[in-house]
């Protein structure tokens, strides 16, 4: 990435919507490229006051059944309620089985101590189902998630012919306060791209900008998810054309970015070159 700091990102002002804490090899590795970063936490993390049907959803698991953890965030509570519930239920000769999506929640579930048995070739819950299709078969399929997690998954899981077992395991909320300087910035289309790295994140910006604010800035600001879920999110919000990072890896939203500017930049040098 080294080689990219004199290249497309110098100088382009990219916003960062989630918490630094889990961004900060994003950060650096965009600050390596030359761009400058704007911090603008849309969305926290909450825990549950009490995590009894994640307990008991976990308890109604059998030989051969799935977890889904589609988001690092589910690691945690899954991890500390399957030992409390039953010490050894996740261990792997219960035979209970763990799917999950993108890098950084396969490297959490590992690091907690937990067997990955399927990682998802694309990034989402949807696709996760379709790839282990008839697998799912007959299986109960543990969806623990957030509590604004969407329908479609489950529905994902039903149509082969799993039984999906939905289950809180972390409140998402708005991040407290607002940043008003970066409301300014970006309504103003003095940013080159905003990342948002959820459905829930894309909500949230869209209530600080509200529709005509996303609408007018189409064309202007490079409005990037991570992953074809938070792209359609940012569709129905009034998005035409998302930028698309395949998952929330450092690598790839740095590539997507890259490759989008790289794109605009050769196409304003060879308007240079036929004038």
């Amino acid at each position: 990435m080294g080689e990219a700091k004199q290249g497309a990102l110098a100088g382009r002002r990219i916003v960062i919507t989630r918490a630094l804490a889990q961004s900060e090899t994003l950060v650096a590795a965009l600050r390596t490229c030359g761009a400058e970063v704007v911090m603008f936490p849309l969305i926290k993390i909450g825990a549950l006051r009490d995590y009894g049907a994640l307990d008991d959803g976990l308890k109604s698991l059998r030989e051969g059944d799935w977890i889904f953890l589609t988001s690092q965030n589910a690691v945690g509570p899954v991890a500390e309620c399957g030992e409390s519930v039953c010490a050894g239920l996740l261990a792997e000769r219960a035979g209970i089985q763990i799917a999950v999506v993108g890098p950084e929640t396969e490297r959490a579930t590992r690091v907690a101590g937990l067997q990955v048995h399927y990682a998802a070739k694309s990034h989402d819950g949807v696709s996760l189902a379709r790839e282990l299709g008839e697998r799912l078969r007959g299986r109960r399929v543990l969806l623990p998630r957030s509590d604004r997690a969407g329908a479609d998954l489950p529905a994902a899981v039903r149509s082969f012919g799993g039984e999906p077992v939905e289950v809180v395991a972390y409140r998402t909320e708005s991040a407290a306060g607002g940043n008003e300087e970066a409301v300014a910035i970006i309504s103003a289309g003095e940013v080159d791209a905003v990342v948002c790295f959820s459905p829930s994140a894309v909500q949230e910006l869209v209530k600080r900008l509200g529709s005509e604010g996303i609408a007018k800035l189409n064309g202007v600001v490079a409005f990037t998810a991570i992953g074809e879920v938070t792209a359609k999110a940012y569709r129905e919000a009034g998005v035409r054309e998302p930028l698309v990072a395949g998952d929330a890896s450092v690598a790839a939203v740095v590539q997507a970015l890259d490759g989008h500017f790289a794109g605009r930049l050769g196409k304003v040098l060879a308007g240079e070159k036929r004038s």
